[in-house]
């Protein structure tokens, strides 16, 4: 079967381990969180863990005899593959083990791919003898709750506001926003609350003072503006930091924008359309709004996740050249704009 995340955590939680499950999805920290979990709650010796990181064809028998061997003074083993992905030889191999797998082995595989292929043995064998999940990167709601739900764990209370303002900035990746709440953690030191100035401070870059400065300056298509934060962003931190977070407020604000425009089409008020959205003090949204058609706002989100999708795929584009020239076509006008 497929287990959602949070499905998963609750039956580790609860006690309940399957011989199997296959992990998927480009969320990568919260699949490295998820086996951290697992573990802390498996509570293995060095006698029934065992993990692999080599070359599965050149190990899947070492695996499958890990998984087949009993547990040593204890009820259950567990045995972790970590592959960027399973050639399918190895994949034939654990397919076959999982037609009848040990009952007292819990077998984790780890993939990077985004979902399963509806194709694969490996998949459909994990499926029914245990569980796969799909790790898919956050919304920015999902990383809102998740940063507020982290933070009560570490017992703070996390403004709601300063948790949108670090996915603003940070994007939604869990393993950068983690980093990011670490930090708002280590500042706030004994204060019980969380609040904006804590995460302003704790940002390790200039721009974080005005946390939805470049969501406007995008959205307002200044390309003067636009420029002239990026040039200062860029000397204060790293180009690929700077081209992702920023590439993840472009998306945002004309998410937002777009959302907005439909939710004024469906009759709801502006403010409830703000409490929605997440909108925090931003007195020209609406305005920047009527300004851009939702065809134009379609065509730029489109063009932001190719720029995305090109980056992540070719590592020999500068990501500074190529997300500065998107910034150009974004900020053109357009007789439609």
């Amino acid at each position: 079967m497929e287990l959602k995340p949070n499905d998963l955590a609750a039956e580790w939680k609860a006690g309940k381990f399957r011989p199997v499950y296959y992990l998927f999805g480009e969320e990568s920290a919260s699949k490295a969180d998820a086996v951290l979990r697992l573990k802390a709650l498996f509570k293995p010796d060095d006698f029934n863990l065992r993990e692999f990181s080599g070359d599965p064809n050149s190990e899947y028998s070492a695996i499958i005899s890990e998984a087949l061997t009993l547990p040593v003074f204890a009820d259950k083993r567990l045995v972790i593959v970590r592959s960027h992905k399973i050639p399918a030889e190895a994949r034939a191999a654990f397919a076959d083990y999982l037609r009848s797998p040990s009952p007292t082995t819990t077998l984790v595989l780890l993939s990077e791919d985004r979902r399963p292929d509806k194709k694969d043995a490996l998949a459909a064998a994990a499926a029914e003898a245990g569980a796969i999940c799909v790790f898919s990167p956050l919304t920015e709601d999902e990383a809102v709750e998740r940063l507020l739900a982290e933070a009560k764990t570490a017992g703070k209370n996390l403004d709601p506001a300063a948790a949108a303002a670090l996915t603003e900035q940070a994007g939604t990746d869990w393993g950068i926003l983690s980093g990011e709440l670490e930090k708002a953690l280590l500042f706030a030191g004994k204060a019980t609350d969380i609040g904006m100035d804590a995460v302003s401070a704790s940002m390790g870059f200039r721009k974080a003072t005005d946390p939805w400065a470049f969501e406007r300056l995008v959205s307002s298509r200044d390309l003067k503006a636009c420029m002239t934060y990026l040039r200062d962003a860029f000397a204060d931190a790293k180009p690929d930091e700077v081209v992702f977070r920023s590439l993840a407020q472009a998306r945002a604000a004309y998410l937002k924008q777009l959302k907005a425009k439909r939710m004024l089409k469906a009759g709801l008020a502006p403010r409830d359309i703000e409490m929605k959205l997440r909108i925090f003090y931003d007195r020209d949204f609406f305005d920047r709004a009527k300004r851009v058609t939702e065809e134009r706002l379609r065509r730029d989100l489109r063009r932001l996740l190719e720029v995305e999708t090109d980056l992540k795929s070719k590592a020999w584009l500068d990501a500074k050249i190529e997300f500065e020239g998107v910034v150009v076509e974004l900020c053109t006008p357009t007789p439609r704009l």
